[in-house]
Formats: C-alpha cells, structure tokens, sequence
C-alpha cells in the first residue's frame, strides 16, 4: 500500500488465494458447464429475498466472483490488490491483526448490506469490501500515527485523502453498475477498518489496585489504617503509593 514493490507472499495471503481460485474455477465449472446457477445465489449475499440463508451468505459472499468472461480479469485485478494490501497490512501489524481486520471488514461490509438489502433488494459478491477495509484500517493507522502514505507508488498524499479517493472510486463503480449493496458494502467495510484500528489503538486499561494489609479502603473517604502505626509512617507509606501509582491515579 505504501510503495512500488509487492510485498512477500505470506503464508496467509497464500492460503486465501488458493481458496479464492478453487472457488472461483468450481464456481465457474458449475455455473457454465453444469448449469448449477443456483449456487451463486446459495453463497452470494442475495437480499431478494429474506431467509435463514442470509446468515452464512454474511461470510461466503467472498467466495463468489462474477463467472461471465468479463469477470476473469476482474477476479485477477482483486487477486492482485488482495496480495497487495493484505501482505502490506500482515507487514505492519502481524498476521493475527490480519486475520481479525479480514473478518472484521467482511462482516462489517455484509451486515450493513443486509440491513439495507431488505429495503432495497440486490446481490453483493467478491473480496473487495475485505480489502478495502485493510486498505481503511492501514490508513487510519498512518493517520494516527501522523505518517505520509504513497499512494500505489504514485504520489505522496495525507492517509485521509486515500481513503476519500477510495471511496470516491466506489462511487464510479455505483453509478457504473447501479449495485447499491456494493455501495453500501463498500462504506460499510471503510468504517470497520477505521474502528477496528481504533480499538486496537486505544490504551490499556488501568490495573485495578490491590488491597494491603495494611490499608483497607472502606470508602471514597474512609480508610483503616492498622493500629502501631505512626503518623510518620503513614506519610512514608502515603509516598511509596504515589511512586508505585504515578501522577495519573487519583
């Protein structure tokens, strides 16, 4: 996402090509060849109608691809974006993050669709909600971060203004195609990969404090302090709490 080189292969984008191809050609053999058309509609997010099948058409829409032969160089074009945004994203942040911005963006991107599928009925299918969600997530993180991207080795731009691009290609692809659920998708995926970076960013809770023996907070103002003790020493220990808790406990 940030330079003209491809990254590296990882095991991961490895294993999620090979699955996407094997759907893809079997998707393929039995739409054309087989005449199992209903398969698309079994796996592909299909809002016309409402059913229990919506549940799982959540995940398996990634695995549908548009099995006209136009849809050969679209499935090569998202192959290679895949490789390209997902191994830059498992680079920076590791595969377990990945994985979690993968499902995360898928989820986010199919759920939103639904929701306004049952208002205006269509079909989402393809990996390019998952990517672009990546895409969001590793941009957000530079935004964050305060950092400069390289848009596809183009042109130095502010992270914000790649995303503003990105979405504004999703519009061309609306009015291209009239899909409002890949619209939809599209914005929905954005914003996982923006919150989702924002979850893992946030800081680590405060640890919550011990009890001492000595000490038994028994209220917002009251406190027991263990008999023998001197003033003195009350303050010493007063001290060693503020040192061990720092400035930012109360």
């Amino acid at each position: 996402m940030i330079g003209v080189r491809f990254p590296p292969l990882t095991p991961l984008v490895r294993t999620c090509l090979i699955v996407f191809l094997v759907a893809y050609v079997g998707l393929l053999i039995a739409t054309n060849w087989l005449d199992q058309g209903e398969l698309v509609h079994l796996l592909a997010l299909n809002t016309g109608v409402i059913w229990v099948g919506n549940i799982w058409q959540l995940v398996t829409y990634c695995l549908v691809q548009d099995t006209s032969p136009q849809g050969v160089m679209g499935f090569l074009v998202s192959a290679i974006f895949f490789w390209w945004i997902i191994a830059s994203y498992e680079q920076s942040f590791g595969t377990k993050r990945a994985i979690q911005v993968m499902f995360t963006s898928m989820l986010g991107a199919s759920t939103l669709a639904l929701v306004v599928g049952m208002f205006i009925p269509g079909m989402l299918f393809g990996i390019g909600p998952m990517v672009l969600g990546a895409f969001a997530a590793h941009a957000w993180a530079m935004h964050i971060l305060k950092q400069e991207a390289n848009f596809f080795g183009v042109m130095r731009m502010k992270p914000m203004t790649m995303i503003w691009i990105i979405l504004g290609l999703s519009l061309l692809n609306f009015l291209a195609s009239a899909n409002v659920l890949s619209l939809v998708a599209d914005v929905g995926a954005t914003l996982s990969g923006v919150l989702f970076t924002e979850w893992i960013s946030r800081p680590p809770a405060p640890r919550k404090r011990k009890q001492s023996g000595g000490r038994l907070r028994n209220g917002p103002g009251l406190r027991v302090i263990e008999g023998g003790k001197s003033d003195e020493d009350e303050d010493e220990d007063e001290d060693e709490d503020e040192d061990e808790d720092g400035p930012w406990l109360n």
